[in-house]
């Protein structure tokens, strides 16, 4: 027949300070002084008279297993779970019934494989091995995934930026372009590097961290695809700048702007395929310090690359509050642009040359309101003259841009600007 005996951890951890006393005085007073004893909730002893005596200690479930405990006291707590594995498959216990007796206990599943791991590693003599590709999982593939996104956004935006400023800075009379709104191109890619390029740098960071500490994720299937699937990308991205460059050489359309654009790709895809190419030489069992020294130098390189972007960006575009201005004198351009249409319809239906104002029942209807200022209210002026001709005239905030989007006849200075046009030809 089986007895079973219940005290308290109390008096057994009393015993076993005494046994450690006597071996290691000067360590009695800082393992009482932490109250180990007190720890602990209940001790169940099970001794079997057929066997002979055998001890198991069992953490009272309800509490944390290193609750409270010093690096010492946890380390007796291993001492003591080790012990009982040892003494347990001793007896011929199976695998599973100990993690099932122990867990059922308020053992955490992962410390009892953890002691059964350090039983066979210690009864076999070898090392548990690694399991190809262990570690990768959904979370894995989010990082990942996201990594490349950001990468793929502010990789892109900073080349789209860098061919704004060479357009800007570089104009060439024998290409034809359609005109854009350069500030508007400008802010956008701004936009989008201040926002995906501190996402990607703190998705690196957590992804070299995970790795440090757990090397066997540089294994991982999702990280391999996708770095070689970067690679490519990048590669061909060059492969096809070359060609580009090559191209325009031969057919005498090499410009210092073209060759700008063409470095500033190469660069960008360069910088991206010699990191990742390098990441995949390191395996875990290198000098973490030499990668990340790596890491630091690539991430410095590209930092101070999208900082100068954008502050010559934000100087090209202007701040917030003059793009404001300008965005209103784009609108009273477009306003006088709708009341020149308007006065072109009205005259094909009119015997008249030109409107004596604004307010015409008539003109009113091709107009649609485009008659105010948009920041003052005040109303444009329009003065008609006898032959046909006829002024209108807006305030401006500042004077127009050559990268408007508009025709040379609206260029303006800034304050009062006025207008001469024709009612009977055709509006600029």
């Amino acid at each position: 027949m089986n007895r079973i005996r219940t005290t308290t951890l109390r008096d057994i951890a009393i015993r076993r300070d005494q046994f450690y006393a006597r071996d290691r005085p000067g360590q009695q007073q800082s393992l009482v002084s932490v109250g180990r004893e007190q720890r602990y909730r209940t001790v169940v002893t099970s001794i079997t008279e057929a066997s002979g005596a055998r001890t198991q200690v069992i953490l009272d479930p309800r509490q944390s297993l290193y609750s409270g405990l010093d690096l010492a006291a946890r380390e007796r707590v291993q001492e003591s779970l080790q012990r009982f594995v040892g003494a347990a498959k001793g007896a011929g216990a199976s695998d599973e019934f100990i993690a099932a007796l122990l867990t059922r206990r308020g053992w955490p599943s992962e410390e009892v494989y953890g002691a059964l791991e350090e039983y066979w590693v210690a009864a076999t003599g070898v090392v548990l091995p690694v399991r190809e590709g262990a570690g990768e999982s959904a979370r894995d593939a989010f990082l990942y995934l996201l990594s490349f996104v950001t990468l793929a956004t502010w990789a892109t935006a900073l080349g789209s930026l860098l061919f704004h400023l060479i357009d800007h800075w570089f104009p060439d009379s024998l290409v034809h372009n359609i005109e854009t709104n350069l500030r508007s191109a400008i802010t956008w890619q701004i936009a989008s590097i201040a926002v995906a390029f501190p996402i990607y740098l703190l998705t690196a960071r957590v992804i070299f961290r995970e790795t440090a500490d757990r090397p066997e994720r540089l294994k991982s299937g999702v990280r391999r695809w996708l770095t070689w699937i970067a690679l490519l990308i990048t590669a061909a991205t060059m492969m096809c700048d070359l060609i580009w460059f090559v191209d325009y050489f031969l057919t005498g359309d090499l410009t210092v702007r073209f060759a700008l654009k063409s470095a500033a790709v190469f660069v960008i895809a360069g910088a991206i395929f010699a990191y990742y190419l390098s990441a995949l030489r390191w395996t875990g069992e290198g000098d973490l310090t030499r990668e990340r020294s790596r890491q630091v130098w690539y991430g410095s390189g590209a930092l101070a690359c999208v900082a100068v972007a954008i502050v010559v960006g934000l100087a090209v575009a202007g701040t917030p509050s003059s793009q404001r201005r300008k965005e209103a004198d784009r609108k009273r351009i477009a306003d006088l642009q709708q009341i020149a249409r308007g006065i072109s319809l009205w005259r094909r239906s009119s015997t008249q040359l030109t409107p004596a104002s604004l307010e015409d029942p008539v003109l009113a209807r091709f107009i649609n309101g485009h008659t105010t200022d948009p920041e003052s209210g005040a109303g444009y002026e329009f003065h008609p003259e006898p032959d046909g001709r006829y002024q209108v005239c807006a305030v401006f905030s500042e004077a127009s841009e050559t990268d408007t989007v508009f025709d040379e006849f609206w260029r303006h200075g800034s304050g009062r600007t006025c207008f001469t046009l024709r009612a009977d030809a055709m509006v600029p």
